[in-house]
């Protein structure tokens, strides 16, 4: 390689300079297409993302537009609801449905004379009752299927 200094040097002594200096240049005719085309597909590329970010911004809008018109609904709903328990409880009211008893229907509370307390002499008990109906021929069974028992066949 040649020494690189302040003076001048020859051509002659570097080939390789020669060579540089002879090639023709390369048209980039094809650097130019391809980069084109790159370019074009770029730009199909992010207009089918800035599409696609518009239409889920759309969808995102119209999601909470209809959220809001449930919320409301829901708010409507419930007010409504409390409005309905408290004119339930109205009409449920121990002392309105004594005067609907009383006015609507003829009836009054009981008194002390009005209460009747019975009395039962027996005591509590479980009895068998027997079928009246037995036969002589049922009797021997049941004789025989007790005696058999007791035994313990």
């Amino acid at each position: 390689m040649a020494k690189v200094h302040n003076l001048a040097f020859e051509y002659s002594e570097e080939p390789e300079l020669r060579e540089e200096s002879k090639k023709e240049p390369v048209p980039k005719k094809k650097h130019k297409r391809a980069s084109v085309l790159g370019v074009l597909g770029l730009s199909v590329v992010a207009l089918a993302l800035f599409s696609a970010l518009m239409f889920g911004r759309v969808e995102i809008s119209q999601l909470i537009a209809e959220q809001t018109t449930q919320l409301e609904e829901l708010e409507k709903l419930q007010s409504e609801n409390i409005s309905l328990q408290s004119e339930l409880a109205q009409k449920t009211n121990m002392t309105t449905v004594e005067e609907y008893a009383e006015n609507e229907l003829g009836l009054h509370k009981l008194d002390k004379s009005q209460i009747e307390y019975i009395t039962i002499d027996t005591e509590d008990k479980a009895s068998v009752v027997k079928n009246e109906d037995e036969n002589f021929f049922v009797s021997l069974k049941n004789w025989f299927g007790s005696m058999m028992e007791y035994i313990g066949l």
